[in-house]
């Protein structure tokens, strides 16, 4: 009799563990809505300076002033770097004394000449008493001493500093050079079937790493009219809104909005799995994942469209499996963690 009860006993526990539902899975999810879908062309490129100012000797001599470090600000107009030439300086005051000699002399000649002073005889008397040749000596000396100073051609900042003070440098020699941080760009090269869906004006995301990926909103300026035979690909440029902190080199992943699609029914892209060369989606219904085929329509910026009146089941509002979905059964107990 106690082995019978005992085993009647155990009969009726397996039975009602048998019964029991298997503890939910943790899930995240998301909400099916109704919202505009961006469709990207998405990259990584460089933060460029719209204007950037390379600075370099027109004559031989020392540098006699420099910046001493990068970051330093400068105006339009003002001597960054300086080039002692004696030679320059000696050129310029032979030239200016000869040019003062002459212009006496073509003075003197006006006053006493006798006749009429066209502008025929004026030319003339420029060429006998050697003003014409004397001015464009002046000319030239000028022009050779003032390269002398070599100025900034805008407001900006010295980026690089290449030469320093009692260095001797020749024609071509790089000084450094100056950057405007205040109209930044970020250029990209691009494959050319991408660049063939750009075009001027494109809404441009911008995320930059280095500012803990702060994203704005920029437009493209150009995009390259010719392709580079060696890479297959072209330049874009996209022109960006003032960032404090930003600075040139730093790196930028660039989303370039191609078409727009308002009023979609989209989902997270990560939502979607492939089951049996299908996609397909698992919705939470009363707490259990459903399994939902799904034909979708355009995609971009992490969230795709489901075309609209071919899935059933698939309503705004729903809740959508956006990770723990891997290995989901259909009607598996879920919870929803997120």
């Amino acid at each position: 009799m106690i082995l019978f009860l005992a085993a009647c006993g155990g009969e009726e526990e397996e039975a009602e563990m048998e019964t029991l539902e298997p503890s939910p899975l943790p899930v995240t999810a998301a909400v099916a809505a109704v919202d505009t879908l961006f469709e990207v062309v998405g990259s990584t490129g460089r933060i460029t300076s719209a204007r950037t100012q390379r600075l370099t000797a027109q004559i031989q001599g020392e540098i006699v002033q420099a910046p001493e470090y990068v970051g330093i600000e400068v105006n339009d107009g003002e001597v960054v770097f300086r080039i002692a030439s004696g030679e320059s300086a000696s050129r310029l005051s032979s030239a200016s004394s000869s040019y003062r000699n002459s212009q006496a002399l073509y003075e003197f000649e006006c006053e006493n000449y006798r006749g009429e002073l066209t502008p025929e005889v004026q030319s003339m008397l420029r060429q006998t008493t050697g003003l014409a040749d004397a001015q464009t000596s002046l000319a030239s000396a000028q022009t050779q001493y003032s390269n002398a100073a070599i100025r900034a051609g805008f407001n900006g900042l010295v980026s690089d500093v290449s030469a320093r003070e009692g260095m001797v440098v020749y024609p071509g020699t790089v000084l450094g050079e100056i950057i405007d941080p205040w109209s930044l760009q970020a250029k990209v090269n691009l494959d050319e079937r991408e660049l063939v869906r750009c075009a001027g004006g494109q809404r441009v995301y911008v995320t930059i790493p280095s500012l803990n990926d702060t994203t704005v909103i920029g437009t493209v300026a150009s995009v390259s009219p010719v392709i580079d035979p060696s890479m297959r690909a072209g330049e874009v440029i996209i022109d960006l809104p003032a960032v404090p902190n930003l600075r040139t080199g730093a790196t930028a992943r660039l989303e370039i909005v191609t078409a727009v699609y308002p009023d979609q029914l989209v989902i997270p892209q990560e939502a979607v799995l492939i089951r049996d060369d299908r996609d397909m989606v698992f919705v939470v219904l009363d707490g259990h994942a459903k399994w939902r085929y799904v034909t979708l329509g355009p995609e971009g910026r992490g969230i795709v469209s489901i075309v609209e009146g071919v899935v059933e089941g698939i309503e705004e509002g729903d809740q959508i499996i956006t990770s723990g979905h891997y290995s989901l059964a259909h009607d598996a107990p879920v919870a929803v963690v997120n």
